[in-house]
């Protein structure tokens, strides 16, 4: 498989994650302000940081709504994140099926159109509701009718590893910042966090099946990082992509073939060592901040193992091939003259 289109599947996932992850943040922070009266600097600004802006500086609803959605500018807002998949599936169409790929020019038009506007207007909730439906349609299609060679093996890997990376910096981010002051702590209000940060990683419906009576943040924090079963907890994501990297390499897991494959198995092994107590013994935000740098690595690892290659390295690995080749075929041939 050709290192473009590899790249194009992987960078397909990934935005298409990304936008549905921003219109999920939006949506549940829309909706924990209508209960909670919170300081201005808490309601709106930290969801620009989950994102990675830090040069934004109009804080108020309206504008990190409309940043967040619609400027164009804005490499992580929704729209942006939709016209960028959009273009990698046009340059793969020969790869991806029709189907996904009505489905991504559904949701591109959708989103430059009249009714995608007056949806946002009218009901906001509505609109972001919406958005993760189509997103989670098209990987419904992408799972039914896309061969699952190695062409799946990315897109899968692009999927999980923004998915990861968004559950580290929504609990990251909501926990340091929305931090409550110690006479806060078990009040409603920090309950309401809390179950802002599970929504926001649709987590809430699977951690309350699962546990019956639990201290609110230590065992939200334990079960959207270390859940082996929970599709967006980062441990499991980072375990779906250590599986698509060695379905790639054709390595087994404790065989790692290259450097991406190695960075992931040592930061998949310290989770799977680490519990929640060491976590919080170290600092949960720093903790996170070394999952979510780990993953930056792991996707610079990524490009440079399977997307960039040195001109002159690969030009000299032919010509090594090429003059073994003609070695074994001189020998050959001085073979069948000294039989002769």
């Amino acid at each position: 498989m050709i290192s473009r289109v590899a790249e194009h599947c992987l960078w397909m996932s990934r935005y298409l994650e990304r936008a549905e992850n921003v219109a999920r943040v939006l949506d549940v922070n829309q909706t924990l302000l209508l209960d909670f009266d919170m300081p201005a600097e808490h309601q709106w600004k930290p969801l620009l940081t989950i994102s990675g802006i830090h040069d934004f500086k109009d804080s108020s609803a309206e504008a990190v709504q409309h940043h967040l959605t619609w400027d164009p500018d804005n490499p992580c807002g929704i729209i942006s994140s939709i016209i960028f998949a959009r273009e990698n599936a046009r340059i793969i169409r020969e790869v991806i099926s029709a189907d996904m790929w009505e489905r991504v020019n559904y949701f591109y038009l959708w989103m430059h159109g009249a009714d995608a506007r007056e949806l946002y207007d009218g009901d906001r909730n509505g609109f972001y509701s919406q958005v993760k439906r189509i997103n989670q349609g098209f990987y419904g299609i992408a799972e039914g009718t896309m061969s699952h060679g190695e062409a799946w093996d990315f897109f899968r890997m692009g999927k999980y590893l923004e998915r990861a990376c968004q559950t580290a910096r929504i609990l990251d981010v909501k926990y340091h910042m929305l931090l409550p002051r110690p006479d806060m702590i078990n009040t409603p209000i920090d309950s309401a966090h809390w179950m802002a940060i599970l929504k926001s990683c649709s987590g809430y419906e699977p951690f309350h099946k699962q546990r019956q009576s639990f201290e609110a943040g230590t065992a939200i924090a334990e079960f959207l990082i270390f859940d082996p079963l929970f599709p967006r907890s980062i441990r499991r994501c980072l375990l779906y992509c250590q599986e698509a990297c060695h379905r790639i390499s054709g390595r087994k897991r404790n065989q790692p073939a290259n450097e991406a494959e190695r960075v992931l198995e040592n930061l998949v092994d310290w989770l799977r060592l680490a519990t929640i107590d060491d976590l919080v013994k170290v600092g949960l935000h720093e903790s996170l901040t070394k999952v979510i740098n780990t993953i930056h690595e792991i996707g610079e690892a990524i490009r440079h193992t399977y997307f960039d290659f040195d001109q002159e390295q690969v030009m000299a690995t032919l010509n090594g091939a090429k003059q073994t080749q003609s070695q074994k075929q001189g020998q050959t041939q001085g073979q069948m003259q000294t039989s002769s």
